[in-house]
């Protein structure tokens, strides 16, 4: 078995060796040209030969390493940049990347010559490092003479920043080149992009090399541990130039000392100073000595960014982290229940977040160090604290953190990232929540082409949260139909082009998502377009006063459509309603002077709330029409007023009036409220681009025309015709009703409260903006539930009120009159005189 392994091990090792040009065959100009190719080549050779000293015979694995050292030459060929790449790399002297190329190869052939696979490991994460530096002077170098061919060639030889699920792989090396090609930019502007591009990429692997070294030496994996770390120094060397230019060349030669520490560590416990390590017989790492190695090398870092954000990019950053830490506590309080873990796709998600956020920290962390470094430490100490409490509940059902103990850090994080971000940084801004749902739509249909559509409902639910959180709000107070129209291009679908979750749901193929996400792209433009311009200080008077107006027609429809009834003896019971209409208003106006304060802390539960309010109004009206269709509308009452009235009014004062008047009030407050709710959710957003005192002018503007419209109403309502009065207002109460299940029942979906399937079905978005309907089965089933009731609530009072009495009052007669009847058909006993 052992024997095959290793005829395995070198058939593998043979077949890399040619595909990367053959042992000479291919010629050094063609690997030249292709660098990546010589790379490969090297690297093959150098695993080849650690597979063989496992496997094998050192003999064997000094020859590969030999083979290996001949493609380095052809990729290297001299070492006459040493005084020059020296000065590159942080210092005149310093010896360069070919002669540390050399070194690296001699050290692995003297290691596996002797049979040390710790010191093999440890010299091919040399040598790996010293390629990527090369390439890396070699790029820029080309770059600076404009010849972007070759700038290209070499660039292949690169390392990227790990990719997570809220970032791409760096292309802005790539765009530059593309940019200088076409003549656009110049050479020095595009060597700036290229050096930073790889520059922070470099810096980012260097900490993941730091931390898989660390996470080797606790699970003592020597030979990772001494490759992990030996690479991590290399990769330093590509930093210190810009690590002379920021901290000063004593530092450089301090943090020098500190990795020339952590690779001797890693290599050898018997040496942890500066001298080189042995290179025979060594024993492994002290373990205590290497995390002492390891703790120095991650201090000489701290504060320290190769590639320093520019402030615009710095901004956008900080939004995606700010945006990040608010998501945490959302999922995560929507995956458990006390102490219980009840969903898990909410807790992953809560996770993802976590993720993200930290990953961002981790990009400004110099950046708020240097603004307040108490601040800064006490933020990493307690995002560390959340990533283990989100991470003990994705391996745990029970005993996890209480959603309100997740709410509580992540709000002092925020507070702490609050009080060290400058002012820019914190403005609001949709940029940051655009480039999030454009990388997570990018992921949605990598899934879908993979099939895992599992992972793409996944995808497209965190796109439609950076959605929601961010400028859907903004964009609903401008523009509600174009909300609408991404809204549904997220999940049913807008006119003709299906939706999202409508095709993930159906196992659609690529092509027709693909299709949907160019169509939602262009919308989602628009409404970048819509609210870049959103500072306009007319349009948001005529925004503001549009909204208040809207929202105002719906609270005067119901309160028109409930008060109708009310006159005579009832036209008290208009005073309830009014009383509560009024205290809607003004609880309204109470959250627009505590909105800066109070919907800070309940925005992640907008819909929630918006969900919750909704069902309370829907259930005082469902309550009130049927009871209005049993006691007022289609009973004989109405054609008997007169003489019942004071019969009436002595059924009033039973007490059965009080619980209608609360009722009533009740159904007054909720269905204002739930209305003024939205608008001061949306007149926020818009106070944030414009101010508040612009927003209140239009606020204003809007509120004394729907008060102009509620007096025309009322006003009006006195001069119908009672009976027709009563049946448009019972027909507008109905209508009212149903708009309001179709709404609120959506919402509930947009919380997870209820599920979503799609239906074959492209209404207009005019339709679910005026009249709340969706293309659901949830939704519509809601609204034809809703009418259901509406009319059964008419047929049963009028059988009720009307049939049943009528029946019973011709079976009296019928019974009363059937006596008289058989009396008069009887034979008289009688005679009649003569």
């Amino acid at each position: 078995m052992t024997s095959a392994i290793r005829r395995l091990s070198l058939a593998l090792a043979l077949v890399v060796l040619l595909l990367a040009g053959g042992a000479r065959g291919a010629g050094a100009h063609e690997l030249r040209a292709q660098p990546w190719r010589a790379a490969e080549a090297v690297n093959g050779g150098l695993f080849a030969a650690q597979s063989e000293l496992i496997l094998g015979t050192p003999e064997q694995a000094a020859r590969l390493v030999e083979r290996a050292r001949i493609h380095a030459r052809e990729l290297v060929p001299s070492a006459r940049d040493r005084a020059e790449s020296g000065r590159a790399h942080g210092g005149a002297g310093r010896v360069g990347p070919s002669a540390r190329l050399s070194a690296g190869l001699a050290a692995a052939r003297r290691a596996a010559a002797q049979g040390d696979p710790v010191a093999l490991a440890a010299a091919r994460g040399q040598v790996r490092a010293v390629l990527f530096a090369y390439a890396y002077d070699a790029t820029l170098a080309a770059v600076a003479a404009g010849d972007v061919q070759k700038a290209r060639a070499w660039l292949l030889l690169r390392e990227f920043r790990t990719a997570t699920r809220f970032t791409r792989p760096g292309a802005d090396a790539t765009l530059a080149l593309g940019a200088l090609e076409r003549g656009t930019t110049t050479p020095a502007t595009a060597r700036t992009a290229v050096a930073k591009d790889l520059l922070d990429a470099y810096q980012a692997r260097l900490r993941e090399l730091l931390d898989d070294a660390a996470r080797g030496n606790e699970r003592a994996l020597p030979e990772r541990r001494a490759e992990g770390a030996a690479q991590a120094a290399g990769y330093f060397e590509l930093l210190a130039a810009r690590y002379r230019q920021d901290r000063g060349a004593a530092a450089l030669a301090g943090a020098r000392a500190a990795f020339g520490a952590l690779a001797a560590a890693a290599r050898s416990g018997d040496r942890v100073g500066f001298a080189p390590a042995p290179t025979a017989a060594a024993r492994p790492g002290d373990r205590a000595a290497f995390a002492h190695a390891h703790a120095a090398a991650l201090a000489s870092l701290e504060g320290f960014t190769a590639a320093p954000f520019t402030d615009e990019e710095a901004a956008r950053r900080a939004q995606q982290l700010l945006r990040f830490l608010a998501l945490v506590p959302v999922e995560y309080g929507r995956g458990t229940k006390d102490d219980r873990v009840t969903l898990d796709f909410e807790i992953q998600e809560a996770a993802a977040f976590q993720s993200g956020s930290q990953a961002a920290f981790a990009d400004l962390e110099s950046l708020l160090a240097k603004r307040d470094s108490a601040r800064t430490e006490a933020a990493a100490a307690e995002l560390r604290r959340l990533g283990a409490l989100v991470e003990q509940a994705t391996r745990r059902t029970t005993g996890v953190a209480t959603a309100e103990a997740v709410e509580r850090l992540a709000s002092a994080i925020e507070d702490d990232l609050s009080a060290t971000m400058p002012d820019a940084w914190k403005a609001q801004t949709d940029e940051s929540d655009y480039d999030l749902i454009a990388l997570t739509l990018d992921r949605m249909e990598a899934a879908v082409g993979a099939g895992q559509y599992r992972q793409a409902e996944q995808a497209r639910l965190e796109a439609y949260a950076f959605f929601e959180f961010g400028p859907e709000r903004r964009l609903k107070a401008f523009d509600p139909g174009l909300a609408l129209k991404v809204e549904g291009l997220v999940w049913f679908g807008d006119a003709d082009q299906p939706g999202l979750a409508k095709l993930i749901g159906e196992r659609a193929p690529r092509r027709a998502v693909h299709e949907t996400r160019i169509v939602l792209d262009e919308q989602l433009g628009d409404a970048a377009a819509t609210l870049g311009d959103s500072a306009n200080k007319a349009q948001v008077v005529v925004n503001s006063a549009i909204l208040v107006f809207r929202e105002g027609l719906e609270a005067v429809l119901i309160l028109a459509a409930i008060t109708a009834s009310f006159v005579g003896v009832r036209r008290g019971m208009r005073r309830p309603v009014l009383i509560g209409a009024g205290l809607g208003l003004l609880a309204s106006v109470i959250t627009w002077v505590l909105a800066q304060t109070l919907l800070t802390s309940l925005e992640q539960y907008g819909e929630k709330l918006e969900a919750v309010v909704g069902l309370v109004a829907i259930a005082v009206l469902l309550l009130i029409t049927n009871w209005f269709f049993h006691k007022v509308y289609w009973s004989e009452w109405i054609g008997k007023f007169h003489r019942r009235r004071k019969r009436l009014e002595r059924y009033d004062r039973v007490g059965f009036i009080s619980a209608q008047v609360l009722g009533l009030a009740l159904l007054g407050l909720s269905s204002v409220y739930r209305e003024g709710f939205e608008v001061v959710l949306f007149l926020q957003s818009l106070e944030l681009s414009a101010g508040a005192s612009t927003v209140l002018e239009g606020a204003g503007l809007g509120l004394a025309m729907t008060l102009g419209v509620a007096v025309l109403t009322f006003a009006l309502q006195r001069k119908l015709p009672y009976k027709k009065m009563l049946i448009v207002t019972g027909v507008m109460i109905g209508v009212v009703l149903v708009v309001m299940v179709g709404q609120t029942a959506r919402t509930m979906q947009g919380t997870g409260w209820l599920p979503i399937t799609p239906i074959d079905v492209a209404p207009p978005y005019w339709a679910g903006l005026w009249f709340g309907v969706y293309p659901t089965w949830e939704t519509i089933g809601a609204q034809l539930a809703a009418a259901a009731f509406v009319l059964g609530s008419y047929f049963l009072a009028q059988e009720v009120r009307v049939k049943r009495p009528r029946r019973r009052a011709r079976a009296r007669v019928a019974m009363q009159a059937e006596p008289q009847e058989r009396a008069a058909e009887a034979p008289s006993d009688r005679r009649v005189p003569v």
